[in-house]
C-alpha cells in the first residue's frame, strides 16, 4: 500500500471520528425547558392566587435553575407568607450568581430590601439600595425606597437630599414634604432640651412650606417651653388666622396659655373670632356654648347651642348642650357631672377624626408621622 493510499485512509478516519463526535454532541445538548408552568406561575400572580403561583414557580425552578425571575418572585411569596427569613435566603443566594445582568441585579436588591425591612433591618435595607445606586444612581424605585427607610429611621436630612432628588426626575415640588422634615428636625431637638434651636428648624420649616401649620404650633409649643406665653399664644393663634377650619387643633393649647397669663376672656374672644370667618366650625361653636355655660352666660350659651343644631342637626352633641340648659328638674348635680363628661370627650370626637390613608391608623388628632407605619403626611380627615 502506498504513503498516499495511506494518507488518504487516515484522513477519512479523522473526518468521521470528527462527524460521530460532532453529531453526539449536538444528540447530547439539553432541551429548552418548556415555559408552560412559569407563565401559568406568572398568570396566578396577577390573579392574587400566591399558593399556586407557589407551586408553579417552584416546578419552574426545578427544571430550569438559570430562571432568575422565578427564583426572584418565589421569594417574594415567602416574604408574603411572614417568612422574610427564607425569602432572604432565596434572594441572597442569588447575589452568588454569575453573568446576572444588570436588570436582574436590581430585581434582585430590591427584593433583598423589601425583604430587610420586614425584619426591621434597616440598616442592611438601605445597603441594598445603595448598590442599586451604584448601578442606575437615578432610578426611581430604589431613590423611593432609600428615602421610605431614611424616614422610617427619622434620618430627616437624609431623607430631604433623597426627595428632592425625586423632584427633579418626576419635575414635582414637595415643599410641604421638606418642611416637615424640617420640623421633626426641630421637634427631636426641643426634645433635647433645645428650644432655641429648635426654632430656628421650625422657621425653616415654615419657609419652606408657608401652610406648614405643624411648624407654628411646634414653635408655640417651644415659646410656651420658655415660659414666653404671649409669643405662644401668638404662633397657635396663627393657626387659626392661615387654616381656620383646622382652628381645634389648638383649642387646648390656647385655652392653657389664655387661663396661665390671666386672660381667659381672650379665649372666647378668639373662638368668637373663627366663627365670624367659619360660622359653621361645630367645634367652635360647641367649645365657645361650653366655655359660657362654665361663665354663666346661659343664654348666650343656649342660642349658640342652637345655631349648632340649625347647621349640624345630625350632631348628638348639641342636642346634648341644648337638653342640658333646658333641664329644669331631676338630678341636676349628677346631670351635670355626667354631661360634663360627655362634652369633654365629644368635643374631641365632633371635631374630626383622621386616619392613615398608608395604613388605615385611625386618630382623634391631627398626626403628620404616623406612628405605626412611619409614613409622613399620610393622614387626612374622615367625618365621624
Amino acid at each position: 500500500m502506498s504513503w498516499l493510499t495511506i494518507i488518504i485512509l487516515l484522513s477519512a478516519l479523522v473526518l468521521a471520528g470528527t462527524a460521530l463526535f460532532l453529531s453526539r454532541r449536538a444528540g447530547s445538548q439539553p432541551q429548552r425547558p418548556d415555559p408552560h408552568d412559569y407563565i401559568e406561575g406568572l398568570k396566578a400572580l396577577l390573579r392574587g392566587q400566591d399558593e399556586q403561583a407557589f407551586e408553579k414557580l417552584k416546578e419552574t425552578v426545578s427544571a430550569d435553575t438559570s430562571n432568575i425571575d422565578a427564583y426572584i418572585r418565589l421569594g417574594n411569596i415567602f416574604r408574603r407568607r411572614k417568612k422574610a427569613e427564607q425569602a432572604l435566603r432565596v434572594h441572597r443566594d442569588l447575589t452568588f450568581r454569575d453573568n446576572l445582568t444588570g436588570e436582574e441585579k436590581k430585581e434582585i436588591l430590591i427584593s433583598l430590601y423589601h425583604d430587610f425591612m420586614e425584619m426591621d433591618d434597616e440598616s442592611s435595607a438601605l445597603k441594598a439600595t445603595a448598590e442599586i445606586l451604584d448601578i442606575y444612581p437615578n432610578d426611581r424605585i430604589a431613590l423611593s425606597a432609600t428615602m421610605r427607610a431614611r424616614e422610617s429611621s427619622g434620618e430627616w436630612k437624609e431623607a430631604a437630599g433623597v426627595r428632592r432628588k425625586l423632584d427633579k426626575i418626576d419635575g414635582q415640588d414637595s415643599s410641604r414634604s421638606l418642611a416637615l422634615y424640617k420640623m421633626f428636625e426641630g421637634e427631636d431637638l426641643l426634645e433635647a432640651g433645645d428650644p432655641h434651636r429648635a426654632r430656628l428648624f421650625f422657621k425653616e420649616a415654615i419657609h419652606l412650606d408657608k401652610l406648614c401649620l405643624a411648624a407654628y404650633i411646634a414653635i408655640g409649643d417651644s415659646y410656651y417651653t420658655d415660659k414666653r406665653l404671649d409669643d405662644a399664644i401668638g404662633y397657635w393663634t396663627k393657626v387659626i388666622t392661615i387654616k381656620p377650619e383646622m382652628g381645634h387643633l389648638v383649642f387646648d393649647r390656647l385655652k392653657k396659655g389664655f387661663f396661665e397669663i390671666g386672660r381667659y376672656g381672650e379665649y372666647s374672644d378668639t373662638l368668637s373670632n373663627l366663627l365670624q370667618v367659619c360660622p359653621e366650625h361645630l367645634t367652635a361653636r360647641l367649645e365657645l356654648a361650653y366655655f359660657l355655660e362654665k361663665k354663666g352666660e346661659i343664654d348666650a350659651a343656649r342660642e349658640h347651642f342652637m345655631a349648632a343644631v340649625d347647621n349640624h342637626p345630625e350632631s348628638m352633641m348639641a342636642r346634648l348642650g341644648l337638653y342640658r340648659l333646658n333641664l329644669g328638674t331631676g338630678r341636676k348635680e349628677a346631670s351635670d357631672n355626667v354631661f360634663k363628661h360627655i362634652m369633654k370627650m365629644a368635643v374631641k370626637k365632633e371635631a374630626q377624626n383622621f386616619c392613615c390613608k398608608n395604613c388605615g391608623l385611625d386618630s382623634q388628632n391631627m398626626v403628620w408621622l404616623c406612628p405605626r407605619c412611619k409614613t409622613v403626611d399620610s393622614f387626612e380627615t374622615v367625618k365621624s
